[in-house]
């Protein structure tokens, strides 16, 4: 695997979320959760990809650390609809996400790191 999040970070997210579904509560995705996926460590594509404008921001763009906005938008679309909008771009991002070598696991390890940096 070239990201990096260990194959235990993603068993504990994965049963954070499902442990959160079977909650009968709201089917929210909660900031905790997110920080809970969180290593800590950028992935390695981060600072030539997504840093330039989710470090401050650019035209919009969720901020990394920013949990509120990036749980906001995991609510309204899901992880593939995410995933959907780095790969085909969306207003100012270039399709892709300017890591067009990045499989869908590495853009969802990207978008978990920024929504759950400090």
């Amino acid at each position: 695997m070239r990201g990096g999040f260990a194959k235990n970070d993603w068993q504990a997210f994965f049963l954070a979320i499902t442990l959160a579904s079977c909650s009968g509560g709201d089917d929210s995705v909660s900031p905790a959760v997110v920080k809970a996926a969180s290593g800590g460590t950028p992935p390695p594509q981060y600072a030539a990809s997504c840093g330039a404008c989710h470090a401050v921001g650019v035209a919009g763009a969720p901020k990394t650390g920013d949990s509120e906005a990036w749980v906001a938008r995991l609510n309204a679309r899901g992880m593939d609809g995410l995933i959907a909008s780095v790969r085909n771009g969306v207003n100012a991002m270039p399709p892709g996400g300017l890591c067009n070598s990045c499989s869908d696991e590495e853009h969802a390890e990207l978008i978990n790191y920024m929504a759950a940096a400090n």
